[in-house]
């Protein structure tokens, strides 16, 4: 039998995203300011954010000062608070010239943090980290953590001091949301425009420092992963839940290592830098308390990172890599996580979601979520990074006619080799038929975006 309705065309890529950008717009400059009006949680949380920069160690169990009233009060993991007396040495305390217990607090301060370390992974059972590959957006995967009943899951019972799930924000290092109005469809974008996260992003906050990020505490998410113009994505007053989120800028267009028949790597120097920035997502998670986490293909979208490298580095800072700088003496060399009790890498795109998990731990296997990303917006999206790719080559090829210096010149050739090594790799994707579109679908510039792995 024939079809019953006429059938629905798409409309003009450059369409689409013009409406996306007046949806986003709308979402964001008016429903997002009612609930900020109407809910006293949700606008603390934004008005809250802080932004981190470099972030040191965690100690775990080690004890937080407070001062109330001109006291000063101490408080320990599974101790509750107390004030503090005179003659009681502080953990960190650096005036030791002021107190004739000098001795004392110095001989203490130099082995509080281990000793404090050790106990807390002592004291209680080292639970076993779950980590889990899903083919799904990061609110879905976040979803599944905060409210695990819903999809087969042994339920948690919620507490008034129960961390909320903690999501990675791909993030623009130079701008508030990314290209969220303009249409764009990467993961800052796909957040800003379901949650409360946007007017936490300062602008005081940018540019977005190298290592750090900036943590949003209570965002409350009010929308699914469905088109922005669908009324069945909206949460109702029941169906919204909350997460904290770190928003953190990853490595953009690396200068990938090897020849032309081999596998693109990372430098020396880039990979230690990603995994400083991925150490430095999980020290501000831990910190605030996070057990649950999303993490994702960090920058392996519009970045041009390569996925293997990314999933590699997740797992040697998840499982315990070797910090570098000055504290690494605090850490006894390797840092971990024992706070954490599960992670979920939300990867829409299947094809990277299984490059992925090959990488990060062969016996993984990549899971469906329960809503499987837009085709046609991934499609769009890796049109716009193949035009922003040609725009850059052109770019390049321009200045080297213009350049003398033959150092200057060799390292230009060898980015301009990398950058047609991933036009091609990507044309190889995604069929391109009308160049006009593709540039009209290139007008947010990639080096100002968030990546595309939602």
């Amino acid at each position: 039998m024939g079809r019953t309705e006429k059938s629905q065309g798409l409309a003009p890529p450059a369409v689409r995203k013009v409406v996306r950008a007046k949806q986003a717009r709308q979402i964001i400059n008016t429903q997002v300011v009612k609930i900020l009006a109407s809910n006293a949680r949700a606008k603390r949380g934004a008005e809250g954010s802080i932004l981190i920069a470099d972030p040191g160690p965690v100690i775990f169990g080690a004890s937080e000062k407070e001062t109330e009233d001109g006291e000063t009060y101490v408080k320990r993991k599974g101790q509750g608070r107390r004030k503090v007396r005179d003659t009681e040495p502080m953990l960190g305390n650096q005036d030791h010239g002021k107190r004739n217990t000098k001795k004392r607090n110095d001989s203490l301060d130099d082995h509080i943090p281990d000793l404090t370390s050790a106990a807390a992974v002592s004291d209680s059972p080292k639970r076993e980290l779950k980590i889990r590959i899903i083919a799904t957006d990061t609110l879905t995967a976040a979803h599944m953590l905060a409210l695990p009943s819903q999809y087969g899951e042994p339920d948690i019972k919620p507490t008034k001091k129960s961390p909320n799930v903690c999501v990675l924000n791909h993030a623009s290092p130079l701008r508030p949301g990314g290209g969220v109005f303009s249409g764009a469809t990467s993961q800052e974008e796909f957040l800003c425009s379901r949650t409360t996260l946007y007017p936490s992003l300062k602008e005081s906050f940018y540019r977005l420092p190298e290592i750090g990020g900036i943590y949003t505490h209570d965002v409350l998410v009010f929308r699914n992963s469905l088109g922005l113009g669908c009324k069945e994505g909206e949460l109702g007053h029941h169906h919204s839940y909350w997460i904290d989120v770190v928003s953190a800028g990853m490595l953009r267009f690396p200068e990938l290592e090897g020849e032309e028949d081999e596998v693109k790597r990372f430098s020396k120097k880039d990979m230690e830098l990603v995994e400083a920035k991925m150490r430095g997502v999980l020290r501000i998670a831990t910190s605030k308390g996070a057990k649950r986490l999303v993490l994702g293909a960090w920058g392996c979208g519009a970045y041009g990172n390569p996925v293997a490298d990314i999933a590699r580095s997740w797992k040697k800072v998840i499982n315990g890599g070797k910090p570098t700088g000055k504290r690494s003496r605090i850490t006894k060399d390797i840092e971990s996580w024992p706070d954490l009790e599960a992670v979920n890498f939300a990867i829409p795109n299947r094809k990277m979601a299984t490059e992925f998990a090959s990488a990060f731990d062969n016996s993984l296997e990549v899971e469906v979520g329960p809503h499987e990303a837009d085709e046609d917006e991934e499609e769009e999206e890796q049109d716009a990074v193949a035009s922003e790719l040609r725009d850059k080559i052109q770019e390049i090829e321009s200045q080297l006619s213009s350049v003398w210096n033959p150092a200057l010149k060799h390292r230009l050739s060898a980015m301009l080799d990398g950058l047609k090594t991933q036009l091609g790799e990507r044309v190889g994707e995604v069929e391109v038929d009308d160049t006009d579109e593709e540039q009209q679908e290139g007008g947010v510039p990639v080096a100002g975006d968030s990546d595309d792995g939602i």
